[in-house]
């Protein structure tokens, strides 16, 4: 695909920026990244927060949002942009942008639910609170109208001409000045005293917490992992200053908590930072809206015991301290994770055979593929570990025999990705990871998994049986291996 020139941005790519050149702004990624071999992040705001806990006054031991813009927002807010370059922030150019989003609105929602909804979740049922319960919000919620514009309108760019070009990024840059904006706010009232927990404090985080996964995945559609990754942190942290909170444990916050649950664990599993591992969002206990919960949380436990050195932080010790990860016992705990996710899928109501069959193989491939993360990582793919073997053979013949691969399909990423760390030497599995990352390529038209594609082809490449470290190194250099 060839690169696009297109209006340069107000502020060029954070890369370009720390190396004090100018940056020439194509799109989707820069030349001048391209050319010297870096991860260019892309164009636009992003939300990072920290996440504040109050150590000293009258809010000792208090969370604060503490919304912190980034260079790129910060500069936009205090800078005019030239007059062809005003199209890309919503304080330049609300007209346009609010007419082109009116014009397109019931266009871009109807692809929404059709395309888009069931992407996101990790099974799509009637139970699905983003078309159940987000979508009948879009008309009176500002934000997330520019959240749902920003992800249809680039997802779909093929379907929809837009009088206002860069409309897609537009609407994304809208939406998180929206939302820097009412992080301030809620700031300034933690700070007089507020407890932020009325019905309006409640539907405003819930729609913040939409948005922000929304755009998350507008990122990694546009291939932006950098970008993704942001976004991530920022709805983590969200999520751990409202958690706590009476009242944002059920209803829509609690689905959307447990979607980025859901993402956060898998995320992790790629990830070689201590502090994101140690930051994880787990699915909230006992709850009903995360069908995998037990096999996310064991998951999780082994990406812990596997990347922290010893003498381990303490509440990272007291997370896994009762958990034996002998070989058997790990084999043991995600068996029972499978019968548990099975019992609890009843409640689906998958009517068609074939669709209960193919919803018991998704099982069944994050089984082996689990097992097979937790031996790698743990130091047991070896070949005296004929169970190891075995697996890698199982999840193979698993992941092709699906029946309505479709309905699945945004599921598939991270154990096509695990059976692609475990074919190191073998080109006919190597050839069929490839052509399931097409498929799922382009059934999703999700273009960071081009990136995890390159992982792999390089991991193959090398001469290195273990996918870890190029993968921790790539990491330092800035690639994400973003698998969901």
């Amino acid at each position: 695909m060839e690169k696009q020139d297109a209006p340069k941005p107000a502020k060029g790519c954070s890369t370009c920026t720390k190396r004090r050149i100018r940056c020439d702004g194509s799109r989707p990624t820069c030349l001048k990244c391209e050319k010297k071999g870096l991860k260019c992040p892309g164009y636009g705001p992003r939300l990072r927060w920290a996440d504040g806990v109050a150590v000293r006054g009258k809010l000792k031991g208090r969370r604060v949002p503490l919304a912190q813009p980034t260079t790129a927002l910060a500069h936009a807010r205090a800078t005019a942009a030239p007059a062809d370059q005003m199209q890309l922030m919503l304080a330049s150019a609300p007209d346009i942008l609010q007419t082109t989003l009116s014009n397109s609105l019931p266009q871009l929602i109807e692809y929404y639910d059709k395309n888009l909804a069931g992407l996101m979740v990790w099974v799509d049922s009637a139970e699905n609170d983003y078309r159940r319960t987000v979508l009948p919000r879009v008309m009176n919620t500002p934000g997330l109208r520019l959240a749902v514009a920003a992800f249809a309108s680039h997802h779909g760019s093929s379907r929809f001409q837009h009088a206002m070009e860069l409309f897609p990024e537009a609407a994304r840059d809208a939406c998180l000045s929206m939302i820097h904006t009412r992080v301030h706010d809620m700031t300034s009232r933690v700070t007089d005293g507020a407890e932020l927990d009325s019905k309006t404090d409640i539907a405003d985080a819930e729609w913040m917490l939409a948005c922000i996964l929304m755009i998350a995945c507008y990122e990694m559609s546009n291939s932006q992992s950098s970008a993704a990754e942001g976004h991530r942190l920022a709805a983590r942290t969200l999520v751990n200053v409202f958690g706590t909170k009476q009242g944002y444990n059920n209803g829509l916050f609690a689905f959307l908590r447990n979607q980025l649950a859901i993402y956060d664990v898998l995320v992790s599993t790629t990830s070689f930072s201590l502090e994101d591992i140690r930051n994880t969002i787990m699915p909230t206990p006992g709850s009903k809206n995360v069908l995998f919960s037990d096999y996310l949380t064991y998951l999780h436990q082994v990406t812990l015991a596997s990347r922290y050195p010893s003498p381990m932080p303490e509440e990272v010790y007291a997370a896994i301290r009762e958990i034996d990860f002998a070989p058997n016992f790990i084999r043991t705990k995600f068996t029972q994770a499978r019968g548990a996710t099975l019992l609890a899928a009843g409640r689906l109501g998958i009517e068609k055979a074939t669709m209960r069959k193919d919803f018991t193989r998704l099982v069944d491939v994050y089984h082996y593929a689990a097992v097979l993360y937790s031996y790698r990582c743990l130091g047991y793919a070896t070949s005296d570990n004929l169970d190891w073997q075995s697996t890698v053979a199982k999840l193979f013949e698993q992941l092709v025999c699906f029946e309505h691969p479709s309905v699945c399909i945004q599921n598939l990423p991270w154990p096509v990705f695990v059976a692609g760390t475990e074919c190191w030497g073998n080109e006919q599995r190597q050839q069929t990871v490839r052509k399931l990352l097409g498929t799922i390529l382009e059934a999703t038209s999700f273009r960071h998994y081009e990136g995890v594609l390159s992982f792999l082809n390089a991991f193959w490449a090398g001469g290195q049986p273990d996918w870890r470290p190029l993968a921790h190194d790539l990491q330092l250099k800035g690639f994400r291996i973003l698998v969901v």
